[in-house]
């Protein structure tokens, strides 16, 4: 069978059982399965596949069949240019956690030795991606999970960035000591009766990642609260949530004296709070 024959049965199959995005899925499979790019198995579609690609790409397309992220199959997802490690431990990075690492990173001097901290920090990658782009930095990445630490902790490693990072488990603030030049975080703020309506590929990824508690702000609200006791003086609070949630997060940190702007991501929502203490 070529590669083109079997990428359209796999993009049927995947567009029969439901799956998000079923040619790109089919397309990012069957090159990995390969060992090529996607720009590379556009051009040779013609080529034959041997018995080993074809077995390797059929268990791969039953798991996604079965819902499966494709950060799961394939073990990362490329991050502000870099490789995450995924596991069902972790989050898997989306786009528009790029655009607030973007956001943050347009703040500040990239030679200055900042100190950072990444709260939720799940697999990593804000941290990491910090941490890539400030080479002086000094970050601090803290997340409630265990597993979810162990994975940020590997991609440091492999990636070469853990001179750059610490690694801290905490229930929010609970453990954290020192003040920061930036507080970051992706925190959990999907609301718990969304939750169970999300795709199936997102339901294969931590709830604990996800649930943000009745309204999503069960994390937001402790996290902004307190932010102020370990910011430095001009320090900035950086937060991506939820569809509808920015403005409500925004005029509360006004409120209590932040001085607060809401930013929209790519597709025009309103996703980000960029604040600092007045």
């Amino acid at each position: 069978m070529t590669a083109g024959e079997c990428l359209r049965r796999a993009q049927a199959r995947l567009e029969k059982s439901g799956s998000d995005e079923p040619q790109a899925n089919a397309e990012w499979l069957l090159a990995y399965a390969l060992g090529v790019t996607r720009t590379y198995l556009f051009v040779n579609l013609s080529e034959q596949m041997t018995p080993e690609q074809e077995d390797a790409y059929e268990k791969m397309l039953v798991r996604k069949e079965a819902g499966e992220p494709l950060s799961h199959i394939v073990g990362f997802q490329p991050f502000c240019g870099l490789d995450i490690h995924v596991t069902p431990d972790v989050l898997t990075p989306r786009p528009e956690t790029e655009e607030l690492v973007d956001l943050v990173s347009a703040r500040f001097e990239r030679r200055v030795a900042y100190r950072f901290m990444d709260m939720c920090t799940g697999s990593g990658c804000i941290a990491l991606a910090l941490a890539d782009r400030f080479p002086k930095v000094v970050i601090t990445a803290a997340d409630i999970s265990e597993k979810a630490l162990l994975v940020a902790q590997e991609n440091a490693k492999r990636l070469r960035l853990e001179d750059r990072i610490q690694f801290l488990q905490s229930d929010v603030w609970e453990n954290v000591q020192n003040t920061f030049d930036l507080i970051i975080s992706n925190p959990p703020y999907i609301p718990s009766e969304i939750v169970d309506t999300l795709t199936r590929e997102v339901l294969h990824e931590p709830r604990l990642a996800l649930d943000g508690g009745a309204d999503g702000l069960d994390v937001v609200r402790p996290l902004c609260s307190l932010a102020a006791d370990y910011l430095n003086p001009d320090g900035l609070l950086a937060l991506e949530l939820c569809k509808g949630q920015a403005g409500a997060v925004a005029r509360g940190l006004a409120e209590i004296g932040w001085n607060a702007e809401v930013k929209k991501d790519i597709v025009g929502i309103e996703r980000f709070v960029l604040a600092q203490k007045i």
